[in-house]
């Protein structure tokens, strides 16, 4: 089982996978793993994670 993100932005609930498939698309760092950051995939709020 897959841990689900929660935007505290809007409250969207996505898997980490799903975000930086959507949002995260053009950043070097989602790619390479080396990001502690989420972006939601709904209202593109980043925050930690």
């Amino acid at each position: 089982m897959k841990e689900l993100l929660v935007c505290p932005n809007c409250g969207f609930q996505f898997e980490i996978s799903y975000g930086r498939t959507f949002a995260c698309g053009g950043c070097r760092y989602s790619v390479t793993g080396s990001c502690n950051m989420a972006k939601c995939p709904r209202c593109r709020y980043e925050f930690n994670i």
